[in-house]
């Protein structure tokens, strides 16, 4: 089986556009999710093995869902994806174990 993901971010067109191009890479996209609530809801209840989140989100931030994750002992990975290049939100992410970081500016999709 391959590994499990789950995906949220506020934006309709980089969401649809993470989630083609992990299902052209043969990922198995569990969930997805367009708010902070409904992607925490679905990492608890699907387990997945990778949370790809927006770091800015309604209801809860993915900085907000990692420091959960981490509090809660899930053992999901929680990978970041932010325009945002401030430090502070860089290092708050080491201190919620996140395993990745990508700046959408640098988040180039090739076939």
């Amino acid at each position: 089986m391959n590994t499990s993901i789950v995906i949220a971010d506020d934006h309709p067109l980089m969401l649809r556009g993470l989630t083609d191009f992990l299902d052209s890479k043969d990922f198995n996209i569990v969930g997805s999710a367009a708010d902070g609530n409904t992607a925490y809801s679905l990492i608890v209840k699907l387990k997945p093995e990778i949370a790809i989140l927006d770091i800015r989100m309604p209801h809860k931030t993915g900085l907000e869902i990692a420091e959960s994750v981490m509090r809660n002992n899930l053992t999901t990975k929680v990978i970041l994806i932010t325009f945002d290049k401030e430090e502070e939100l860089y290092d708050k992410a080491l201190e919620y174990n996140v395993y990745g970081y990508i700046l959408k500016e640098f988040a180039q999709l090739k076939k």
